[in-house]
């Protein structure tokens, strides 16, 4: 039971971060509808919210052992208040339609994060991370080769994404599949198929062109290493493998030309020198292009300004026609909750990193360097919904923190001197 239960928990939280909006009224036509009861999130939350249960319902009938995660009260208080804060902005909101869609998004990231927190209670905590990171490692490895596929098909030319998201979120799905990666290498070794997988996601993220995701996800790959306290032999390992991959693919497959396109264009060009003005005029003023994300966090910020204390409300930013969401998480909670909003969004980083150095010794580093994937990511592509992943990473990472699990590295238990009877006369 104990791993249908950790099994299921992991699918369903892999599930959740991977799902996005997706419905199936997608699938029957071009341009659906929108249908609440018909998008998989809703059932995913639910499954959450009867696997919460079970938990709640173990951490009544018995203690916790040792190894077994933990619930983390102040994160989760945290998290209650930054949530019930956000729906509340509602009541203020200039646009009460949006504000009621958006309602519903924060109450599945309210649901699902604190859900998960109580459905990991009385789990062992490395088998909770084995189910989650083994179904994520697997369902973005398929998206990976389905973009490889794609890009070889259509010549390399265009900006690497699959089944109609964009650059931007194929990219933190790569990060996510090479901190997978990274996972199994760090506990179970085999270098020699983990740290290449590894690689080929930061690849896949330089072959979308999405310079805020590749940034986050060199990131979140450090954070990976330090939190993980990987060894030096290790990390020289780690280098020397990531770099053949990276070479044998830039120089003998067919992504090698199209990865120097992605560099020159998107990294170096529109990076340190935007060629090119407005409308297409040119221009030698040396800016870097944003893709127009410079105008929303602009309007974003004068609407902060506007409404410095509580915020415009929720979905003020679509709902005012400013455009669909700010492309910053910090600007959009900033224009729509004020500043009070801030503080409480600022609790809740601040209450997760006290936990994380109270329980660092038990950090799984691939968690919290997703947590930083996501945190980073957001301040340049998607809404709040888009950055789910970062409060239920949060909130894994936390209550997974237990001491005690050996890495590969780890050297074998020194044998036990035998135990010799104690001589007459002998003091104790």
């Amino acid at each position: 039971m104990s791993f249908i239960r950790r099994t299921g928990l992991g699918f369903i939280a892999a599930l959740y971060v991977l799902a996005g909006r997706w419905g199936f009224h997608r699938l029957t036509q071009a341009m659906p509808e929108p249908n609440l009861f018909l998008e998989l999130r809703l059932w995913i939350v639910m499954g959450g919210l009867v696997l919460s249960s079970v938990g709640l319902l173990l951490h009544a009938t018995r203690g916790a052992r040792p190894g077994e995660t933990r619930f983390d009260p102040p994160l989760v208080a945290a998290l209650v208040g930054f949530f019930g804060y956000l729906c509340a902005s509602a009541a203020w909101a200039p646009a009460p339609d949006f504000a009621l869609q958006k309602v519903y998004d924060v109450g599945l990231l309210w649901v699902m994060s604190v859900g998960f927190g109580l459905a990991a209670l009385r789990q062992p905590a490395p088998r909770v991370l084995d189910a989650f990171w083994g179904i994520i490692v697997l369902a973005t490895g398929l998206l990976a080769l389905t973009g490889v596929l794609q890009l070889l098909s259509g010549g390399g030319g265009a900006r690497l994404a699959v089944m109609g998201g964009g650059p931007n979120i194929f990219a933190r799905l790569m990060g996510l599949f090479a901190l997978g990666a990274l996972y199994f290498w760090y506990w179970r070794g085999q270098a020699w198929l983990w740290i290449p997988l590894a690689a080929t996601g930061v690849i896949l993220a330089l072959l979308t062109g999405s310079r805020g995701g590749t940034a986050a996800i060199l990131a979140g790959v450090a954070t990976c290493l330090v939190v993980g306290r990987v060894p030096l032999r290790r990390l020289l390992l780690l280098t020397l493998l990531a770099s053949v991959a990276i070479t044998a693919v830039t120089l003998f497959s067919p992504l090698g030309e199209a990865l120097t396109h992605s560099v020159e264009e998107r990294f170096l060009r529109l990076t340190l020198n935007y060629e090119k003005g407005a409308g297409g005029t040119g221009s030698n003023e040396g800016k870097v292009y944003l893709s127009g994300r410079d105008v929303l966090y602009a309007s974003a910020l004068q609407l902060g300004r506007d409404h410095p204390v509580t915020g415009a409300g929720l979905a003020a930013f679509p709902g005012l026609g400013l455009g669909v969401y700010p492309h910053n998480i910090f600007l959009e909670v900033f224009c729509e909750g004020g500043t009070v909003g801030l503080l409480f969004f600022a609790g809740v980083v601040a209450t997760f990193l006290r936990s994380a150095f109270l329980r660092r010794h038990g950090l799984d580093g691939a968690t919290v360097g997703a947590a930083v994937l996501v945190l980073l990511g957001s301040q340049s592509s998607g809404d709040l919904y888009d950055s789910r992943a970062l409060f239920l990473l949060m909130v894994m990472a936390s209550c997974t923190a237990v001491a005690g699990r050996g890495s590969a590295a780890a050297a074998p238990p020194l044998p036990h001197a035998p135990l010799l009877p104690a001589m007459p006369g002998a003091t104790r």
